[in-house]
């Protein structure tokens, strides 16, 4: 795995070990979590964080797929497909990294707040 990616993975680690800690009971039965419009619980933070980071390694293993194929000469695989996956995979890898770091500097936030 690229170190970003495994970087982010283990912030999801910790943000699923807070979210268990969160789904603790509560008190009340009229304090429950959050749910959509279905009656479904909605999709934890984690979720959807680790749902990102396997589209952005399906984007980074799909280039690399394509640009190995287009060098080893397969004639199904155009030069401006390989160019417009690898600058895909490239934006989605900036844009996981910009996530981290807004992330890490939020709990940075918080562990610094005076208690």
């Amino acid at each position: 795995m690229i170190p970003i990616i495994t970087a982010v993975a283990g912030v999801l680690s910790a943000l699923s070990s807070i979210s268990t800690l969160e789904n603790t009971p509560a008190p009340s039965a009229s304090d429950a979590g959050p749910s959509s419009a279905a009656g479904a619980p909605a999709a934890a933070f984690s979720d959807a964080l680790k749902s990102a980071l396997d589209r952005v390694d399906n984007a980074i293993t799909s280039a690399n797929d394509k640009a190995h194929a287009f060098a080893s000469g397969a004639q199904d695989v155009s030069l401006s497909d390989v160019m417009i996956s690898l600058e895909q995979a490239n934006l989605a890898l900036q844009a996981a990294a910009a996530v981290r770091d807004k992330v890490v500097a939020a709990y940075s936030n918080v562990m610094n707040m005076p208690v």
